[in-house]
């Protein structure tokens, strides 16, 4: 089981990916490489120019490096690039399209050159010299003598620089393996193992399924959620042993993911929140170029590690034998087709011409592991040849040919019957993934090769199974076991999937039947139609066209006249008002008067008026949409309008709903409040929430605490001036209660006689009637 820190691994190693300070690795490769020229000096740009042949009236640096882009896009400009490279250069621009990366970290990059035999620090200083790679100059471009590249790259750490290539360069260069030494061929060899291949598209298969029944949630920090993480690295099918292995693979869980990200199988969310498994055509269209793709993907995969996990302490530790695997493989591509070579002779020929490739972590000195090798190597001679410790080179080549290159299916096993040394060799699969060999034969295949049992659990051998057939066996038959014998589970979730992905029931028992070798038990046939069935109740139309009428009588006349010439089959009634039709192409357009069109992208139409009521409101059917009637419906009742009260064939009048006080109590056991109820009625009518509606909603919200009556008297004055006095003398101001308005204002019943006493003096009388 892989640890916590191996699948977080998956999704977020700062040292996997370009300094996301400077480019982002998501965008287009061709738009980085020409940001990062853009970055150099001008007087940079013009000696790239200059080398490569490039006449440019240019002022600034931005439009220099479009052209010197541009014109790597150019057959002619790349064959004549290609013709001056040497080997060296050929073999470094080789490991980008080998590893299918648009960037690889100098540090790796240096490595996997030094193991090849080329002097790495010159050959990436030339390609960068013309232009070929690009890095980020650290300074902003202006004028000055031409850029250092060898000062930069001693400057900054090589673990943090990342090196860009033009995507027409990486592809087109034709793979030359390494020529400067020869490789010592083994003796005669027996016992040979060589992997089907289908290990990593089982794997993939059972994660493609997990994640397309539910998908991965994403942290903000690119790492998955711990329920999610631990769901995948419990998962017997997905990090249980592979059964054929020679050496450990380790965190399998993280293996498959960045494999399945690699591939397309799996892939993130618009919003980068989910990993989401690819739509059922990824197989149609992929499957048979499934092993040569999960190859590639391997050979560049850097979220998965042979070795140990980075850390804070060691945060290279394991990251050398990431780009040690095309550099092995090449290696092995140098030899004849059908010529093998020891893993302890390949090992004394590395160590010969690049001491300490075996290396573990940049941080280690080169020649240190090396040199425990040989020490190693002596002491193993000494003891005899039954009881040698395995020493770091042995492990190194173990970790990357034995354990993930063979179980790629790009490198097959034997033993020298001499000695008893392992020895490897490329398959045909191999030569063919670095461009060196024909495709590999097809696999032969059985045709009855599955056991269907009455429980629905159904038995699979692997020499009946081929990528396309995993891939359609993955859609509706879920992965339990993986090892010599296959085991899936047919189960009610596992044909809902596969009817989601586009499966019919009679598709499924096809592709059982064909591949049984006896009928199928009438218990599977039953479930699948019967779980088929609970789901086809639901009908999902990924595209269609509604027709809404006036009216459902209207609706009734037109399904029953299209059905009589002929077009009925393809309209289905939906809902009291419209018609689905499936086929846009059946819709009789010249039978139809379309009133409006609607895009639902924009923000709604207000197609609603308020009445002088207050409660009642008016539908305009001709500026309105699908989502009215059912907004409406949660607070309002519709009125009837009889079809006699209008003349034959017209269109109805506006349409009208009475909000009440029993709709409105509807609305809010549904969930309305009065917040939500006022913003319909901003957006749909394009005004506040109307007064008598208010009425209705305020009680809702107070309870039911009853409201105040009382009979008052009220002293009214010819004028708001002489209200204003008496409110302010001191003989009466005292006497008056609250003001009702500009000429009005309360008298309390037992001030009514002072009242009267003090406006007398001052000359008024009051009549109290």
């Amino acid at each position: 089981m892989a640890s916590n820190s191996s699948i977080n691994a998956t999704v977020q190693r700062p040292t996997a990916e370009p300094n996301s300070s400077t480019v982002n690795a998501n965008a287009d490769p061709r738009f980085t490489f020409r940001s990062l020229l853009a970055r150099h000096p001008f007087a940079t740009l013009r000696a790239i120019a200059a080398r490569r042949g490039l006449e440019s009236e240019a002022v600034r640096a931005s439009t220099l490096a479009g052209e010197l882009t541009d014109e790597l896009d150019s057959p002619a400009v790349l064959s004549a690039i290609r013709a001056d490279l040497d080997d060296d250069a050929r073999l470094a621009l080789s490991l980008f399209g080998l590893t299918d990366s648009p960037s690889w970290p100098l540090s790796g990059l240096k490595h996997a050159l030094s193991v090849l035999g080329a002097t790495a620090e010159s050959v990436v200083v030339g390609l960068l010299e013309r232009g070929l790679l690009a890095l980020d100059p650290g300074v902003e471009a202006g004028p000055g003598q031409p850029f250092d590249f060898a000062a930069r790259m001693a400057s900054v750490g090589s673990d943090e620089l990342e090196l860009w290539v033009h995507p027409a360069l990486s592809h087109g260069v034709r793979i030359r393996p390494p020529s400067r030494a020869v490789l010592p061929a083994a003796g005669p060899v027996g016992q040979i193992r060589e992997p089907d291949g289908l290990e990593p598209i089982l794997r993939l298969a059972a994660l493609w399924q997990r994640t397309g029944a539910e998908p991965l949630r994403r942290t903000q920090q690119g790492t998955l959620y711990k329920r999610d993480r631990e769901r995948i690295e419990e998962d017997p099918v997905l990090s249980g042993p592979v059964s054929d292995a020679l050496a450990e693979l380790p965190a399998m869980a993280t293996l498959w993911l960045g494999l399945a990200r690699r591939v397309g199988l799996v892939h993130l969310d618009p919003g980068g929140e989910f990993f989401l498994a690819a739509s059922a055509e990824f197989w149609t269209e992929n499957a048979v170029h499934l092993p040569q793709m999960i190859a590639s993907g391997w050979l560049g995969l850097r979220t998965w590690l042979e070795w140990a996990e980075p850390s804070t302490e060691a945060p290279s530790a394991g990251l050398p034998l990431v780009f040690l695997r095309p550099a092995l493989l090449l290696w092995l591509a140098s030899l004849a087709p059908d010529t093998w070579v020891t893993l302890d002779d390949l090992a004394e020929h590395l160590t010969a011409i690049a001491p300490g490739w075996d290396r573990t972590a940049f941080t280690e000195t080169p020649g240190t592991s090396a040199a425990t090798a040989r020490r190693a190597s002596k002491s193993a001679a000494k003891r005899g040849p039954q009881a040698p410790r395995e020493s770091q080179a042995s492990r190194a080549l173990g970790r990357v040919l034995l354990g993930g290159g063979y179980a790629m299916g790009l490198v097959r096993v034997g033993e020298e019957k001499s000695t008893d040394r392992k020895a490897v060799q490329l398959t045909p699969l191999g030569r063919y993934v670095l461009g060196l060999g024909p495709p590999p034969p097809p696999r032969p295949t059985f045709e009855h090769f599955l056991f269907v049992q009455p429980n629905l659990e159904v038995i699979a051998y692997r020499q009946g199974l081929t990528p396309p057939l995993i891939g359609r066996l993955s859609r509706f038959a879920w992965w339990t076991k993986i090892g010599a014998a296959m085991e899936l589970k047919l189960t009610q979730e596992s044909v809902a999937l596969g009817l989601e992905w586009n499966l019919s029931p009679s598709l499924m028992l096809e592709i059982l039947s064909r591949h049984s070798q006896r009928a199928l038990p009438g218990s599977v046939k039953d479930a699948i139609d019967r779980w088929a069935s609970r789901r086809e109740r639901v009908t999902m139309y990924t595209a269609a066209t509604l027709i809404e009428f006036g009216a459902q009588a209207d609706r009734d006349r037109a399904a029953t006249a299209w059905t009589e010439d002929g077009e009925g089959k393809a309209f289905i009634p939906v809902g009291d008002r419209f018609l689905l039709v499936e086929n846009a192409q059946h819709v009789p357009t010249s039978r139809i008067s379309t009133t409006a069109v609607r895009d639902y992208r924009l923000p709604p139409e207000r197609c609603v008026s308020v009445e002088a009521d207050g409660v009642t409101l008016a539908l305009d059917p001709s500026r309105s949409d699908l989502l009215i009637d059912a907004e409406l419906a949660r607070f309002a009742d519709e009125e009837p309008t009889p079809d006699a009260d209008r003349p034959g064939g017209s269109r109805p009048s506006a349409r009208r709903f009475q909000v009440t006080a029993a709709s409105l109590a509807r609305a809010f056991e549904l969930g309305m409040n009065a917040a939500l109820l006022a913003d319909w009625f901003q957006r749909r009518t394009g005004g506040d929430l109307p007064p008598a509606v208010g009425l209705m909603v305020r009680p809702a919200l107070l309870g039911a605490k009853p409201w105040k009556a009382q009979r008052r008297l009220v002293l009214n004055v010819p004028t708001a001036e002489l209200l204003e006095g008496v409110l302010q003398h001191p003989a009466t101001r005292s006497l008056l209660g609250d003001r009702l308005g500009p000429v009005s204002a309360v008298v309390p019943e037992d001030c009514v006689d002072q009242l009267r006493a003090a406006l007398k003096t001052l000359g008024v009388e009051i009549d109290v009637s």
